[in-house]
């Protein structure tokens, strides 16, 4: 967005089935790609493996050490914390993150006579719209709210970079590194190192500095805070925690139809489904009969040598009481109807000391034939995770002792499982409230236990559940034909009396002191149609693909077929496009088959913003972007060279394509989003701005995501520090 729009009150400052992870993520937008993609995006093999041989080892020495340090640590948390409370307005600060929340339908909703509780909390304190990030996507907004800064600072741009090697689409936010050394013992081989995952986002988060000033902190399910950082208190990871296979979530289908996929078995676990039965985010596997049993095996973590590992499982299904008997490895269970099984544990084995753990959840599809059930993806167990997911590293497992266990998949609720339709709506908010209340427990336990410092939580329920109802909301959606209109029309009003109910049980348990910010990292708007600019860049000669013609256009795709980036030819392609938003020019110097001239680059730049700009999409006869700003004019600091060269802001009802998210051509450069997820805040920022609500009147009228860092450090009395851009919303000199 222009640098204009950033000036404020302040200023005076499956493999998805091939390829399936990529897609789970960049559909999250909070996270979808939609097809499989030509690169893997996820840890990969052998990693679960790798990090379970060393985890417990590691973990008894890391609780040995800490119980020895407990008494020295605390007294100096306690000194370093009575020195700072004497200065601070708030003796605890607490967060309450409730993601996509849109300041237009809280309006309603308190227009309605409904939210009580935000009603009470915007008369105590105040209620504004928050301006988000450019662009308003979940891993970038969290990392401006955490950090104070925006994207040129922080270094999260979008769901997905690209990797300058070769313009493949790769995670933006954690890449790992891998040990190769491996111990041989007879057949067994062991390894000799741990994965080690770095967390990409830059600049420090303001947790880290009021650990600095003594202040005690708990971060609960902040997206962008896998690793975990280490801070003075605890953090628990949420997004891009993989799965146990290795991907951002990798969900499984049985079915007894001979059509719907291939077996699994220790040999062929993961394969790709058969050609008529691709499905996205997730694999289907065939049932095989065994008199009155169905078995099937499912699929694990590679072994150290790249084979897929896998447990057996069989079912009895009793279609008269409807009711099936799940044997698990080895563990027994019985499901009925409509409803999610418990979470069940699974483990393993590849040799001695080298065993994955998960847990996983199953639900019957069909108990006629042909019979079917669904798995969630297998996410670590979090008392036996295989790589560390919390800080310090057994907060998990006491988590999970003093709980039960819980979702720890960066990306837990599983979308492409109903845009799929492998599960239908009820499932998905059966399952999304399940997760939604595990948060509630974990986060109710620390605001009960801990007196003072900052608690911080991300509830994602309000994300997700309304990527995947908005088209309740909107007549004319393409998503609706063929879909249910009726059942679940209520589905996005409910979610914010839930909403609301929360706000209420955590105003109750507020002391004196306290400080309480809900807060939203985006709105939410109709996603009608989808925008495939590599398709129009390549239309308007910008980019070629191998099999185009040396001059002339290029040939036209048949409908349907989606090719692939590997067969970009990057000798003649000026500018592409990778993730949701915006695209890059294939810089000579800095991408490694670069041909733009970095002195020509201002001038394609502002070549392809002037045709954007009058870009129209020919179904619906109108204007489709809102505007296209250079990259340096979003981002100021060190990693602006990291992000997009030119960024689209689209208007409302519009948005990258699945395709074009993962960097494919298609043959048109428009078409109708059919699927559930039907709902997106991937537009122009200033449509979709979030919410805040505070207990503490503040002073900003137009108050912006990066403002909370700064603002939570002053409520404990804590100047903010020089790189934070972002201003305290506070009076000056106001006293809680």
């Amino acid at each position: 967005m222009p640098r204009r729009t950033h000036r404020r009150h302040c200023e005076n400052g499956p493999r998805l089935a091939r390829g399936r992870g990529l897609a789970v993520l960049v559909g999250l937008a909070a996270v979808g790609a939609a097809a499989p993609a030509a690169a893997y995006i996820g840890p990969g093999a052998g990693f679960a493996l790798g990090g379970s041989v060393l985890f417990g080892l590691a973990g008894v020495f890391v609780a040995l050490g800490a119980l020895l340090l407990w008494p020295l640590r605390t007294l100096l948390r306690y000194l370093r914390g009575r020195r700072r409370l004497r200065r601070a307005r708030a003796r605890r600060v607490v967060v309450l993150g409730l993601d996509g929340l849109d300041p237009g339908l809280v309006k309603q909703g308190l227009r309605e006579g409904r939210l009580p509780h935000l009603r009470r909390l915007a008369a105590q304190g105040g209620f504004r719209p928050l301006s988000t990030t450019t662009p308003a996507m979940s891993p970038v907004a969290w990392s401006g709210f955490a950090t104070g800064v925006d994207a040129g600072r922080h270094n999260i741009f979008d769901f997905l970079n690209r990797d300058l090697r070769t313009c493949l689409p790769v995670l933006s936010s954690t890449r790992l590194e891998t040990s190769d050394r491996v111990l041989k013992l007879g057949p067994w081989r062991l390894p000799l190192g741990k994965p080690r995952f770095e967390l990409l986002r830059r600049s420090k988060a303001f947790w880290q500095v009021l650990g600095e000033h003594g202040v005690k902190a708990t971060v609960l399910r902040v997206p962008i805070t896998f690793p975990p950082e280490k801070v003075d208190g605890q953090m628990l990871s949420a997004m891009c925690v993989p799965d146990l296979r290795g991907t951002q979530g990798t969900f499984s289908w049985y079915s007894a139809d001979p059509e719907q996929g291939a077996p699994i078995d220790g040999a062929s676990a993961g394969v790709a489904p058969v050609a008529d039965s691709e499905t996205i985010g997730g694999v289907r596997n065939r049932l095989e009969r065994d008199g009155d049993l169905w078995r099937a095996r499912l699929a694990g973590p590679d072994d150290l040598d790249g084979r897929p590992l896998s447990v057996p499982m069989e079912v009895r299904i009793d279609a008269a009481t409807r009711l099936a008997h799940f044997r698990v490895g080895g563990r027994a269970f019985t499901l009925g109807a409509d409803r999610n099984s418990d979470w069940i544990r699974v483990a393993f084995r590849a040799g001695p000391g080298l065993t994955a753990h998960g847990i996983c959840k199953f639900r019957v599809t069909s108990f006629e034939e042909p019979v079917g059930f669904y798995v969630t993806p297998v996410h670590l167990d979090p008392e036996k995770p295989a790589l560390t997911i919390s800080h310090p590293a057994h907060y998990a497992v006491a988590l999970g002792k003093l709980h039960g266990p819980f979702a720890t998949l960066g990306l837990a609720e599983d979308t492409w499982a109903l845009n799929e339709r492998v599960i239908d709506e009820q499932a998905f908010l059966d399952q999304a409230y399940e997760i939604h209340e595990e948060r509630r427990r974990q986060f109710f336990h620390a605001l009960d236990r801990q007196r003072t410092g900052s608690i911080t939580v991300v509830f994602d329920a309000t994300d997700r559940i309304q990527h995947m109802f908005f088209r309740y909301l909107d007549p004319a959606h393409p998503a609706n034909a063929g879909k249910d209109v009726a059942r679940h029309r209520h589905a996005i009003r409910d979610l914010y009396d839930r909403a609301d109910a929360l706000v209420g049980e955590t105003m109750a348990r507020l002391r004196p002191g306290d400080v309480l910010l809900v807060v939203s990292d985006h709105g939410f708007k109709t996603f009608q149609r989808g925008v495939n600019l590599n398709t129009w860049l390549r239309e308007h000669g910008y980019l070629r693909l191998l099999d185009d013609p040396a001059a002339g256009p290029p040939p036209a795709l048949a409908p349907g077929v989606r090719v692939e980036p590997t067969r970009v030819d990057w000798s003649r392609t000026r500018a592409y496009a990778t993730g949701l938003g915006g695209f890059y020019l294939n810089l000579k110097g800095r991408e490694a088959r670069g041909i733009v001239e970095p002195g020509a680059a201002d001038a394609l730049k502002l070549e392809l913003a002037a045709k954007l700009r009058e870009l129209r999409d020919p179904g619906r006869g109108c204007a489709c972007v809102n505007g296209v700003w250079d990259g340096r004019e979003c981002y100021h600091g060190p990693y602006v060279g990291n992000g997009p060269d030119l960024v689209v802001g689209y208007k409302a009802g519009w948005r990258t394509g699945w395709d074009a998210a993962v960097g494919r051509v298609t043959a048109d450069v428009f078409e109708d989003n059919t699927r559930s997820w039907s709902g997106d805040h991937c537009v122009d920022p200033r449509l979709v701005p979030g919410i805040l609500f505070s207990s503490l009147p503040f002073a900003a009228a137009k108050p912006a995501l990066t403002d909370l860092a700064p603002t939570i450090l002053d409520l404990f009395g804590i100047a903010k520090p020089a790189w934070m851009t972002g201003c305290s919303l506070l009076p000056e000199g106001d006293a809680s």
